[in-house]
């Protein structure tokens, strides 16, 4: 059994799921990465492909895993100064280096790992420094001498103008001072995981005092007394760890056996009460305040957008996102609904500029525009007017006669306990219009959204295809303005 670099970082999160990893894979068979996930991992392979640009001359170990150990210690004996993907194995150690490369004045190897963020990082599972620790010992281990180890990350303020200039899309950051301050600590934790992966099965992880959006994959296994709605759900608990602490440590888990209910802030505390009263809170009145300053016509409205590690389109940096496509659904103080839509099918020339024409011509200069968590959508129009200027009034007029339909929800004015403890309207929709549902569409999430329209935009995806998945596009963005629309006739029937 080798031990990765992947499998060291998982063990920094919860060392229980690694071991089941490793002695219970059966557990995992079926687990599906969601599209978040996987283009997380391509932005990071392409990242990585991206920053070999700044070492020219270099050669790629082209083999995965242990058989590339030989290949690399061959390439190392010739008079080769960088190196790719280079493998390492000491004890049962294994790692893939990113970059490493010969230092003739410091006569030793420089360790380089490419990070798809635009800064480092210092929190598990994602530490940096601690990662490239790790890396160093095992290299050095093998009989190499690292004498200097960074981080290569993305610059946030790199903005693409033509060809992509690499040298100031990424940053080198040398970290060597802090990785070998953490190299007793890092050597303390290998040897631990080699004790705990060769130890019997424990219970329980270490998931059950965090919570839900931070647990393992395996945590349903691991705690099984942990019901499916439980204390963990309790919204941004994991930000009250003195509480959820003594919850967990007293055995506390499900909601109606909390005994301090008096110590929940007020968004937990309305969560609780709507809990455990099996009926939503409902402050009708702030409500009623809130939708009485809404101006017809209501013009409800919805941007997709595209990011990606490596900037595609001039004027956009990394991770920004880029809007591809609107739905506005138009409701008029007699009732009247109509709908206008706009999607960008071919990205080329001025990419953004056809989309806020067919909003000039789409949106009424009169009426309060909604959206579901508004600051998305004002920052996607300040970018556009930073792009475009000459349509900045526009652009900046929508952004002032914005609402935010979110906040009816994430400011307590009306919370269920079905929605556990989110705002989100994937979650209030099934509970208050449970006729509208995003599960028999082509496309039910916005990972899925920018997965596909960056498919539709590939020039090797057949026309076919492409016609399919503008469909798709199209009647998912169709879908989260009319469920909108259908959450604000629920509310004002109130």
């Amino acid at each position: 059994m080798h031990i990765t670099k992947t499998d060291y970082l998982e063990y920094t999160y919860c060392k229980k799921n690694l071991w089941l990893r490793k002695h219970k894979p059966e557990l995992f068979v079926g687990v599906e990465l969601s599209e978040f996930e996987k283009k997380i991992i391509e932005e990071g392979n392409i990242a990585d492909e991206a920053a070999r640009n700044l070492f020219p001359g270099g050669t790629l170990v082209d083999i995965v895993g242990i058989n590339a150990v030989m290949f690399t210690q061959n390439i190392l004996t010739t008079d080769n100064l960088t190196l790719f993907q280079g493998a390492f194995l000491s004890d049962v150690f294994f790692v893939q280096a990113d970059i490493v490369r010969w230092n003739e004045e410091l006569d030793g190897w420089e360790l380089y790992e490419v990070k798809a963020t635009n800064s480092v990082k210092r929190i598990a599972p994602h530490h940096h420094v601690n990662d490239l620790a790790f890396q160093k010992i095992v290299i050095e281990s093998s009989g190499i001498s690292v004498v200097k180890a960074g981080v290569v990350h993305l610059d946030s303020e790199y903005r693409k103008s033509g060809k992509t200039n690499y040298n100031e899309l990424f940053v080198i950051e040398d970290l060597t001072e802090e990785v070998v301050g953490a190299e007793e600590v890092v050597r303390g934790q290998m040897e631990d995981i080699k004790t705990y992966l060769a130890s019997s099965e424990e219970k329980g992880c270490e998931c059950l005092y965090r919570g839900r959006n931070a647990q393992c994959t395996t945590f349903t296994y691991s705690n099984p007394n942990v019901p499916e709605y439980s204390v963990h759900d309790i919204n941004r608990i994991g930000a009250s760890k003195k509480l959820f602490f003594d919850w967990i440590d007293r055995g506390i888990y499900t909601i109606d056996e909390i005994d301090n209910p008096d110590k929940l802030d007020a968004t937990k505390r309305a969560q609780y009460d709507a809990y455990t009263s099996g009926k939503p809170v409902i402050d009708h009145v702030a409500i009623r305040e809130q939708l009485a300053g809404l101006v017809f016509p209501l013009q409800f409205f919805d941007y997709e957008g595209y990011s990606s590690a490596i900037p595609r389109f001039d004027g956009f940096g990394a991770y920004e996102q880029v809007p591809f496509q609107y739905s506005l659904h138009t409701l008029h103080e007699d009732g009247e609904l109509e709908h206008r839509e706009f999607l960008i099918t071919e990205p080329e020339g001025d990419l953004t500029l056809p989309l806020i024409e067919r909003m000039l011509e789409d949106f009424d200069k009169k009426g309060s525009v909604i959206s579901w968590y508004k600051s998305y959508e004002s920052q996607r129009n300040t970018k556009l007017a930073e792009l475009h200027p000459e349509h900045a009034d526009f652009l900046e007029a929508m952004n002032d006669r914005m609402f935010d339909l979110y906040d009816i929800f994430a400011k307590n004015l009306y919370v269920d306990a079905a929605f556990k403890g989110s705002a989100s309207i994937k979650r209030v929709l099934p509970v208050l219009v449970p006729e509208l549902t995003y599960k028999t569409l082509g496309i039910q999430k916005g990972d899925q959204a920018v997965e596909r329209w960056e498919k539709m935009t590939n020039a090797d995806t057949p026309q076919e295809e492409k016609d399919q998945i503008a469909k798709d596009l199209l009647e998912y963005c169709k879908l989260d303005t009319f469920a909108m629309v259908e959450i604000y006739r629920f509310l004002k029937k109130l």
